[in-house]
């Protein structure tokens, strides 16, 4: 059966990419030392990309699930890593203190992004891929011009480690999660705290927009995700019934759905309107760190578990 897929993170040391439909495991991507901290789908779907804890990024045929290229360089924990919006770099986050930008063909870090006085625990690109936005537990958030690799405005305002940051669509604004159990919405040009997200009970491991960034959708180890109106700062949705952490939470493409990842080893499928979950991927041996959808219009290998592979657009 044709199906939509997708693509989980854990402590387990391996990603998983999984049949949106039935809620079994297709494929899993092997071969990391430690354990996989993030996990992402290339803008054609063809491609995943890794983060994990041996210092090490990787990046993997979907469909032959063969890795590719190795990322090396970092000392310590690799955090995060995304592709550029052109595909042709990717970009990882580090407890070194540092961002590294690498060429995905060569393997080559071609830039470092020095000047966190913690670790960096997230690392983007905007949507023109002409800056990058990191997020420390030094309590900042930096965004630095991709080309020169300077800092061009560092967001100060958290009392706590920051988890991640994210821009929203147009670039105007940022959005940060922090340990200090707030999200903020920030001033992409002044650096000025435009909105504190309150409500949640314990930690905000992530937080990002929706595609027309009028909301905002944040995961706590409160065990729940929360729904959020970008302009009044209003809690719309809580999404309760993970027993565990939540470590990410990321909208589909139209909005309609949230894939989150917990420390209860699944990630589940919800649907916003009702805030009900709708499938539960059970799996790993370990906590799921993170789980992503594919970029919208990407062609993906979706087959029944076991059956032969097929392309799909989804």
């Amino acid at each position: 059966m044709d199906a939509s897929v997708v693509l989980t993170a854990s402590q387990d040391c391996t990603a998983k990419v999984w049949d949106m439909e039935s809620g079994g495991c297709l494929k899993t991507l092997d071969g990391h030392g430690e354990f996989v901290r993030s996990a992402v789908f290339s803008s054609d779907g063809a491609l995943v990309l890794t983060a994990s804890g041996d210092r090490t990024a990787r990046v993997w045929d979907m469909e032959s699930c063969e890795c590719l290229k190795t990322f090396e360089g970092h000392e310590d924990f690799v955090y995060s890593a995304v592709f550029s919006p052109d595909g042709a770099r990717a970009l990882t986050a580090s407890a070194d203190e540092t961002a590294k930008l690498w060429d995905k063909e060569s393997g080559e870090c071609v830039k470092t992004l020095e000047g966190h006085r913690g670790a960096v625990c997230s690392a983007v690109f905007s949507p023109d891929g002409a800056r990058v936005l990191t997020a420390s537990n030094d309590r900042t958030a930096k965004v630095w011009d991709m080309e020169s690799g300077e800092c061009s405005k560092t967001l100060e305002g958290h009392t706590g480690a920051v988890w991640s940051a994210f821009f929203s669509p147009d670039s105007v604004r940022v959005l940060t999660a922090s340990d200090d159990r707030t999200a903020k919405v920030w001033d992409m040009e002044s650096g000025e705290c435009l909105k504190t997200l309150e409500g949640h009970m314990e930690s905000i491991g992530s937080a990002v927009f929706s595609t027309d960034g009028a909301r905002v959708l944040t995961a706590s180890s409160d065990r729940t995700a929360k729904v959020w109106d970008t302009e009044s700062g209003e809690c719309l949705k809580t999404l309760e019934g993970h027993t565990g952490t939540l470590g990410s939470a990321v909208f589909s493409t139209d909005g309609a759905r949230v894939l989150t990842a917990s420390g209860d080893r699944t990630a589940k499928l919800w649907d916003v309107e009702s805030g009900e979950c709708s499938k539960t991927f059970a799996g790993h041996g370990s906590v799921v760190c993170s789980a992503s959808f594919p970029p919208d219009g990407a062609r993906m290998p979706a087959a029944s578990v076991g059956s032969t592979a097929s392309t799909v657009s989804v």
